[in-house]
């Protein structure tokens, strides 16, 4: 009876946790991450002869060659070619002067309007200027059914159409869609049926002048395109960039006044009428843009243990390494920014190593990635997942870490806590394993505040884990909030809890200890985008 018993309780444990045998291997391993190791490498990564890490700059150069030395000298191997980088083409473009005329009238740039990143000279002009609802389309709401905009000025509400209950026409739910996070959609579409320029009634316009006054601050930067030839003019054609204009609110209104409406009652009325509608103005429309364009690279840096029964399904384990670079003399040193999380993707790999070392290779295979150009718009991951090294149907998840150094105003008495986004989105299992793995090892207070689809601060789409989501991978962003020195010269060494860091990088290592050596690959609750061939 004793015997029966003691395995009726092994299995249980088998079953619903961690096994006793997996819990003294996972926590013996896990002890190789400590707070003076991380201290080692971010104390060189955030010194200022890193110069903030800016995309393509020096500095960022010189982070990516200590993080593959580093991945050399403990046994990762590389992905791909003998080599750990993955290098991607940039474009940088620099903005000169823009100006704007509408009705023969002159606006301000930034006081009045902005002009989204535009690598080159452009001089537009038109007699009238189209309007159409937001500039969706949708299934279940559509602006573009029966409309012509092919070399149109196109001038558009911005956000989503949603119901007196702030209910999405489009999600059916309070959480918004894409077209309302991702500013390239409505760009996008605009050119590709043939529209000249895009104007775009900011929802938020002193929130996107922040943004927007970074790029002025330095040089916009974006992914250049593949070359194409003339025998692919359908692909030819989607290189073509149309420029988008953000306008505030009193702008639009004053365009609006020849036609005797204003943006509330355009809104209201597709708001109470649930259906979309567009309207022509004669009005004389002026741009001229100047910019200049250069070419650099970037790269991404991975290494890797190879799995050694599943060795097909892949986990990664990602961070940003890049960051701000200086500006006015001042360096932004980005320790938290994300040199934390960096330093959390070289300790785990360390730890997976020492594993495999003495014989606890992971079954699956582990991908240890740090990504630049995350900072210019998530463009390394982008790149990464657009151009992957191991096919995305083989990509079992990616635990991403961005900022996991400090403690925000709201733990300043609880400090034990780690937020979590997006751990449930795509895979409930994933979800449960990270929980699991935290009640049993590290005991952390976990946060789900910015989780919430409804948050306005819209992280789940602010770090590079977003692209692995966007084409159906499971993923869970670890993150410890924002602080005073968030994106500021102050976000140094000195600020950084090493402890705290090192406790929220072994969840991370326990929970891909567990996706990496149970025995079925975790489930997704929704389908992988399929590669094109």
């Amino acid at each position: 009876m004793k015997k029966i018993y003691l395995l009726f309780i092994s299995v249980f444990a088998v079953s619903f946790g961690f096994s006793q045998s997996t819990d003294n291997t996972a926590t013996r391993f896990a002890k190789i991450i400590t707070a003076e190791d991380a201290k080692k490498h971010l104390s060189v990564l955030a010194s200022d002869e890193y110069e903030g890490r800016e995309t393509g700059k020096a500095g960022q150069k010189k982070a990516a060659k200590y993080i593959a030395e580093d991945f050399k000298s403990i046994g990762l191997k590389p992905t791909k070619d003998n080599n750990y980088f993955q290098k991607f083409p940039l474009t940088l473009s620099t903005p000169d002067s823009v100006k704007l005329k509408v009705k023969g009238k002159k606006y301000a740039n930034i006081n009045d309007f902005y002009v989204l990143p535009y690598g080159k000279d452009l001089k537009l002009e038109s007699k009238e200027i189209l309007f159409l609802g937001y500039g969706i389309s949708d299934s279940l709401y559509s602006d573009y059914k029966n409309a012509d905009v092919k070399n149109k000025i196109v001038l558009v509400l911005g956000g989503e159409p949603i119901t007196d209950d702030s209910v999405s026409f489009i999600t059916g739910t309070k959480e918004l869609s894409e077209w309302a996070t991702n500013y390239r959609m409505k760009a996008d579409l605009a050119r590709k049926n043939g529209a000249s320029a895009l104007i775009v009634i900011s929802t938020n316009y002193e929130g996107n002048l922040k943004f927007v006054k970074r790029f002025l601050d330095s040089p916009s930067m974006k992914l250049a395109k593949e070359k194409t030839t003339e025998k692919d003019p359908e692909k030819k054609d989607e290189r073509r960039k149309i420029p988008q204009v953000g306008v505030s609110t009193k702008t639009a209104n004053d365009i609006l006044a020849s036609e005797n409406k204003t943006v509330d009652e355009l809104k209201k009325k597709i708001r109470t009428t649930k259906k979309s509608f567009s309207f022509e103005m004669k009005t004389s429309f002026e741009l001229e843009i100047s910019a200049k364009e250069d070419t650099l690279s970037s790269e991404n840096v991975l290494g890797m243990i190879e799995g050694t029964e599943f060795k097909d399904e892949v986990i990664f384990v990602t961070g940003h390494y890049d960051h701000l670079g200086v500006h006015d003399g001042k360096v932004y040193n980005g320790a938290d920014d994300d040199g934390s999380g960096t330093t959390g993707v070289l300790e785990i790999a360390n730890a997976f190593m020492k594993a495999k070392e003495v014989g606890f290779a992971p079954k699956r295979t582990m991908v240890f990635m740090t990504v630049a150009g995350e900072e210019k718009g998530l463009l390394g991951s982008s790149y990464y997942t657009d151009h992957p090294i191991f096919p995305i149907a083989n990509t079992v998840c990616d635990l991403n870490i961005d900022m996991i150094g400090r403690i925000d105003d709201d733990h300043k008495k609880d400090s034990a806590y780690v937020y979590l986004i997006g751990s449930d989105k795509i895979s409930t299992e994933l979800h449960k394993i990270n929980e699991n793995a935290n009640a049993t090892y590290t005991k952390l207070k976990l946060e789900y505040k910015y989780n919430d689809p409804n948050d306005p601060n819209r992280f789940y789409y602010r770090s590079d884990h977003y692209n692995f989501a966007k084409k159906g991978v499971p993923i869970i962003f670890y993150f410890n909030g924002v602080h005073d020195d968030y994106h500021q010269p102050t976000d140094k060494v000195a600020k950084i809890n090493f402890d705290l860091l090192a406790k929220r990088a072994q969840l991370v290592f326990y929970t891909a200890w567990e996706v990496a050596n149970r025995k079925d690959r975790i489930k997704s609750d929704v389908p992988q985008e399929k590669e094109k061939k």
